[in-house]
Formats: C-alpha cells, structure tokens, sequence
C-alpha cells in the first residue's frame, strides 16, 4: 500500500472559512490520529478543524508537505504530542539543562532522533517534560517556523487541574482517546497520581484502572470517577463498567473554545481538544 495515501480524512469547516484569515492552527499528534485546528480573528476562533487517521508515522511527513492547511500563510502554532515518553518534575526541583536526564528515569532518551520539551501546568508548579522527533519538528518548523511543541499531557492534566473545585476526598479522572487514556488519581483534592496508558481491549482498561485504585487504596465500591472522552475508544461501555465501579460518571468537557458557525460539528468527535484548549499561541 502506498503509505502516502493510507490516510483517511474529516472535515468541519465553518460557512465562513477563510485561508487567508487563519491566525494560528493547534495540532494534537496520537499514535494513529492526527488532529489540526485553525483558529482566525482576535478571539482564535475555530474556523476549521482537519482529523487524520493513520497507519505510518511517514504519513505524517507526507500530510505536512501536501496538505493546504499547512501552507495558510500563518506562521504560528502549538503541537501536543501525545505517547508515553513523559514525565513529572516539580517545578522548585526542575534544571531546563537537566531535561534528558529527568526523562531517564521514566523512559528510554535517543537524543540523537528526539528533543526534550518541556511546559509548565498548574501555575506553573509542575513541569511535564517529553520527547519530540526531530524529523517532525524540521517538517513543521518549514511551515510553522514560531511552533510551539509540548507533550500532550501537559493539555490533559492542564484540562483536569482545573476541574478540582468541590472534590471528593477519593476521585479518579480518566481521559480517554483512540486505544489509550491518561488516568489521574486526587486524594483529598490533591494530585497524587498521573500516567498514560495503551489500552488494546476492555481487559487492558480495567486492569490499569483496578491497579490505579488499590495504589491509592481508594474504596472501589465509592470512588467517583469522572470519564471524558468515547468508551469505545478504550473498548469499553458505560453498562460494563457500571458492573465494577457505582460512582462512574461520562462528563462533557468544560468549554472555553468558541466556533465559526459550521464547524461546532468537530464537538461531535468527543475530543478533550474540541472543547476546551490551553492558551493559544499568539
């Protein structure tokens, strides 16, 4: 199969969609999904949102070089890259220079082939460092040469740090997208566990979930845990996991985004970004 075109493509464009008009895009990179969003005028309002599926990593080369969106004559942008080489580092302990030697300890660094990111959430206490291709950086730097990368965690727990207003003393947070959700873990309203996980099938998904609550020691049977995102991403459904855990809720997002009218459709996908962004570049 030709790898260049082993990609399949969704649309939601607003009616006044305007490529001259984009101002920034915001790019959030699974392992098989590639999500673009463009943002136009003063408010960096949605105007148009592009979702890639893929099966290559080359195929990303092939959308950065070929695709429209990526030559609207904007030069700004931020990209989230979503995978598991990450890790926390509080921000009174973190030494910028220090990067591949934190990321170390939780995963395997190339930094031959990878850069180190790094950003800072919750009032910038916590520093979430990740690795970035360098070939990807160099293909989007020709297109977007004021990009801004992070690890896509850092938009994730971002998203949960501000949802901790009249927590229950035992909460569990679950972020789901295509085959793997981020879990955090809030113990007397404070964070005390976060980590991303691969989930193949149903099995997978319970068993970093049961892991995740006997680590805490949290009462399986009164825990509230808040879902985001499609179960079926993580081969699940509400009436099987309502069988293990009592106090499981599916909730919509917090929305700060705002759309051009046609593109709202893009809230239909269920993603954690069509609803609510850090702050966008500018």
């Amino acid at each position: 199969m030709d790898t260049a075109g082993s990609h399949i493509q969704s649309k939601f464009i607003s009616d006044k969609f305007d490529m001259q008009a984009i101002s920034s895009l915001s790019l959030f990179l699974y392992e098989k999904l590639l999500v673009v969003i463009a943002h136009a005028g003063e408010n960096k309002d949605i105007t148009a949102t592009y979702t890639y599926s893929f099966q290559d990593q080359k195929t990303i080369q092939h959308l950065i070089e070929t695709e429209a969106i990526f030559n609207a004559p904007n030069t700004v942008g931020k990209l989230y890259v979503h995978h598991q080489k990450f890790t926390l580092v509080p921000t009174s302990l973190f030494n910028p220079s220090q990067g591949a030697r934190y990321l170390s300890f939780a995963t395997e660094v190339n930094e031959l082939e990878e850069s180190v990111t790094y950003t800072g959430v919750s009032n910038n206490t916590i520093q979430i460092l990740g690795m970035a291709n360098k070939n990807l950086i160099d293909s989007l730097d020709k297109k977007l040469p004021e990009l801004e990368i992070t690890h896509g965690a850092a938009h994730v727990l971002g998203f949960f740090l501000t949802q901790t207003k009249d927590l229950l003393n035992q909460e569990l947070f679950i972020h789901a997208s295509p085959d793997c959700m981020y879990l955090a873990a809030f113990n007397e309203g404070e964070l005390n566990l976060f980590n991303r996980f691969i989930i193949t099938d149903e099995a997978a998904f319970l068993r970093y979930l049961f892991t995740f609550i006997q680590q805490m020691a949290f009462d399986r049977t009164h825990c509230k845990i808040r879902f985001f995102g499609n179960p079926e991403w993580l081969h699940t459904n509400m009436d099987n996991m309502e069988l293990y855990f009592k106090n499981i809720h599916l909730i919509t997002p917090t929305q700060n985004v705002s759309y051009l009218k046609g593109a709202e459709s893009f809230m239909n996908t269920q993603l954690l970004e069509a609803f609510w962004q850090q702050k966008i570049v500018s």
